[in-house]
């Protein structure tokens, strides 16, 4: 049924909700599986800029964000090993994560997108609609959406 299945992972418990439910999926079908998070590129201007320069920090904030998203991806990696997944890549792109998602989603042939029903997104989530929804509407494939 299921053969390329795509997971948007962004440390949510969703997320890793979802990871575990397309791993279930994944197996059951021999399908393969690709873990991708998106990240934003952190722009610091003004105030937060001239605070990091004085504490040695520039630089710094993205280096936390690339290490926090190597620990979302092991984390849903360690768990998809536990229940013999044995197809298993990883990807990470930058930009807006729902068109990302869609963007990778049709490149890579994806047959199926499994995502958390809220993850950490900011207000802008709150404003124009979560990723999820964004993703379900534009996707050209089945999308889950794991609660």
């Amino acid at each position: 049924m299921f053969q390329n299945i795509l997971v948007a992972l962004d440390g949510s418990k969703q997320a890793l909700k979802a990871a575990d439910v397309a791993t279930d999926l994944a197996v059951k079908y021999d399908a393969r599986v690709t873990f991708l998070t998106v990240t934003k590129r952190l722009q610091v201007g003004g105030a937060v800029k001239k605070y990091l320069e004085v504490e040695n920090l520039l630089g710094e904030p993205q280096y936390v964000i690339d290490e926090m998203t190597e620990e979302i991806i092991a984390e849903a990696k360690k768990a998809a090993a536990g229940k013999g997944l044995a197809a298993l890549k990883t990807e990470v792109r930058e930009g807006n994560p729902a068109r990302s998602i869609v963007e990778y989603a049709k490149a890579d042939k994806s047959d199926l997108i499994v995502l958390g029903s809220r993850g950490l997104g900011d207000i802008e989530g709150g404003l124009l609609g979560s990723v999820s929804h964004k993703v379900a509407s534009l996707a050209p494939c089945t999308v889950i959406t794991v609660k």
